[in-house]
């Protein structure tokens, strides 16, 4: 074997150790994005990188150890919204962490009822995933869609936004938390120790704490730190 293709071997070989001895120890790893419930800051199947040597704070992306029935042993990614001894209150889809409001600046997706000409205005720009797509109304002439926040308040479209209010039943968020909250409006509830409360950007169907309860500190295995 040349010598130049044996170094570029071996130094090949001593990255991928590298690589698979930080990924291992949790200093460094790269995780693909397996879900929608982050959009539209993190993509489907777009990739990320978390490290455990960054202390999260409110407002990152956490990984974490999940378990459950259909996908057993698996890692999840969702923004952490509230640790030990925060008060976390969802007021009219709005969150506020300790009375402030945590959302501001943030470009979440959401649920907006549209008309069929509004809809057929935007539908060249967005392309929306047709999983999500639903005609609404006795008659069937309204349009319920995901749409991006900044989309919607760019194009006049921020008061379709679809939100429960406060009378609205959710067997999910009532069953987990014993108290009569939904996904727009929930708590406060003050975080035990030892547990954090997180949510995903795409708020409307994101399977997180408000339907599975709240995560264990010690499950979290990184902080995003590019993504």
């Amino acid at each position: 074997m040349k010598k130049p293709l044996k170094i570029t071997l071996i130094f090949i070989g001593i990255l991928f150790v590298i690589y698979h001895l930080l990924s291992w120890t949790g200093i460094f790893t790269v995780y693909n994005n397996p879900t929608t419930s982050n959009l539209p800051n993190l993509a489907l199947n777009s990739k990320m990188v978390s490290s455990n040597l960054f202390e999260p704070k409110n407002g990152d992306f956490i990984c974490y150890k999940n378990q459950n029935g259909r996908l057993g042993n698996h890692i999840r990614v969702h923004r952490l919204c509230g640790m030990e001894n925060d008060i976390v209150e969802i007021k009219n889809g709005t969150l506020f962490i300790n009375g402030k409001n945590a959302d501001k600046g943030i470009d979440f997706m959401h649920f907006y009822t549209l008309t069929e000409s509004e809809y057929q205005k935007i539908k060249p720009e967005t392309n929306p995933d047709v999983t999500f797509f639903s005609r609404v109304g006795e008659k069937k002439d309204s349009i319920m869609i995901l749409l991006s926040d900044n989309y919607s308040k760019e194009n006049g479209l921020e008061l379709r936004r679809r939100t429960a209010n406060k009378m609205d039943e959710n067997s999910i968020v009532q069953e987990m938390f014993n108290k009569n909250w939904n996904l727009d409006n929930f708590g406060p509830l003050k975080i035990p120790t030892n547990k954090v409360f997180v949510l995903g950007d795409n708020r409307d169907i994101s399977e997180d704490s408000r339907f599975v309860g709240l995560i264990d500190k010690s499950d979290i295995v990184g902080t995003v730190i590019i993504k």
